[in-house]
């Protein structure tokens, strides 16, 4: 509904200016995401995981919608004893990732290929993750508009955010790299758009 009304208004704002020549550059978003970030540090050694995905539709007038959707993952140890350690990052854009549209929850699973910054090895890791919703959802509205000699500028955007328990596995080299580890989670969505038009 909110798309619709921004449409409407958009071509409100089109249909009022001159008859002139222009040139129009439209541009829409609307997408969700979910991140993890695990951690520990014992005095000796330091250990992080970190979990991205979003699930993004994009459109550029007079282009049809674009849809991306993919999620990363990055993992870190040292010890700083003995001076080892390993990190490296993967991504997958096949990865099942869904979430509720009022962020109450979230799921990822499936296999990333990663490659692995010390040794220079392709490995693959699993990742089965969930986020619950916890506390109030946040959210936030902005509108823009500026108009110039030979320019109209219409901007406005909506977005969400929530604060989440995550749980489940991130298993690499048959060892779960999340475990005993403490963690934090968010969900959030947005949702924005922008008119541009030039006037000669």
């Amino acid at each position: 509904m909110k798309t619709a009304i921004f449409g409407a208004a958009l071509t409100l704002v089109s249909l009022s200016l001159p008859a002139l020549a222009a040139t129009t550059d439209q541009y829409q978003f609307k997408g969700e995401n979910a991140s993890a970030s695990f951690y520990q540090y014992d005095g000796c050694s330091s250990t992080s995981v970190y979990v991205y995905a979003f699930d993004n539709i994009t459109k550029s007038e007079p282009g049809a919608p674009t849809s991306q959707k993919e999620a990363n993952l990055y993992y870190s140890n040292y010890n700083y004893c003995n001076g080892t350690g390993s990190s490296g990052y993967g991504s997958s854009q096949s990865a099942t990732f869904t979430i509720n549209n009022s962020l109450k929850s979230a799921t990822l699973k499936g296999t990333f290929t990663v490659t692995d910054y010390s040794s220079g090895n392709t490995k693959t890791a699993d990742v089965d993750l969930t986020w619950t919703g916890t506390g109030d959802t946040y959210r936030g509205n902005y509108h823009s508009h500026s108009q110039g000699p030979g320019y109209t500028s219409n901007y406005r955007s909506a977005g969400a955010y929530r604060d989440a328990e995550v749980s489940g596995s991130v298993t690499l080299d048959n060892t779960n790299l999340i475990a005993n580890l403490s963690s934090s989670g968010s969900l959030g969505s947005s949702n924005s758009g922008s008119l541009y038009i030039t006037r000669k």
